[in-house]
């Protein structure tokens, strides 16, 4: 098969038709990430239980990039597209940061968020809103402003998790709200706009169950994708048109 840019590469399906790419590099952009991979994309390089659901033949072939096979080969993988959106613009210049993150506060219609000095971030663990301990819930990206603080999730196909917390009672969205309900203004006290984002595939991808006196926003893949301020906005189309042609 071609890849969004045209080259061929080498590719596997599972058992439920699921198209995977031999190797993670052929799934996410890498522009002007040096050196490449970086550690975002390092610590996603594990081992995934899922290639039991390759057949022997499907399982050599997804096997052969890596020796192992990695959840971020599948083009249903969420997380190639975080990286190849987010990632790419959280290694991109201040400036070009700043222009992208008010483009993407515009879409969202977040009138009162700044951009300045925009910092963005990927996979990073928030202490455990019921519990406090550590390894708790893990931000698909965020985005820290000089007023703004945002904590993402992201969604390609799965669904919103719905037995998350201390009692298996709640959802991914709930969390992240409760994490800014209790703790968001002592931790970030000049921060004063404070959202939970959800981006999915399509529109109804969540429901807000965010505690009352938070706030919850939710965009789609393609909105995002059509944000031109990206420094590499044709790629980026490119991409998210190949990943949808393949779901």
């Amino acid at each position: 098969m071609e890849n969004w840019n045209g080259k061929k590469i080498n590719f596997a399906k599972s058992k439920g038709g699921v198209i995977v790419v031999t190797h993670p590099s052929d799934n996410l952009i890498s522009a002007n990430c040096i050196p490449w991979p970086p550690p975002e994309i390092i610590q996603k390089l594990y081992q995934s239980r899922q290639v039991r659901a390759f057949d022997d033949v499907q399982s050599s072939i997804c096997t052969s990039g890596l020796t192992y096979y990695c959840d971020l080969q599948s083009l249903h993988s969420e997380d190639a597209i975080t990286w190849s959106v987010f990632g790419t613009i959280a290694y991109s210049s201040l400036s070009i940061r700043e222009n992208w993150v008010s483009q993407f506060f515009k879409l969202l219609d977040i009138p009162n968020a700044v951009s300045t000095n925009a910092v963005i971030f990927l996979w990073r663990r928030i202490p455990h809103p019921d519990t406090l301990v550590s390894g708790g819930p893990e931000l698909d990206f965020g985005i820290i402003t000089d007023n703004t603080l945002i904590l993402g999730e992201a969604k390609w196909q799965s669904r919103v998790g719905s037995t998350q917390g201390k009692n298996k009672n709640k959802d991914q969205i709930q969390l992240r709200g409760e994490f800014l309900k209790k703790y968001g203004r002592l931790l970030f006290p000049s921060l004063k706009v404070q959202i939970v984002v959800g981006v999915g595939l399509f529109k109804n991808n969540f429901n807000n169950t965010v505690p009352t006196g938070v706030s919850f926003l939710s965009t789609t893949w393609e909105d995002i994708c059509s944000i031109q301020a990206h420094p590499h906005f044709d790629e980026i189309q490119r991409y998210y048109k190949w990943k949808l042609d393949h779901i």
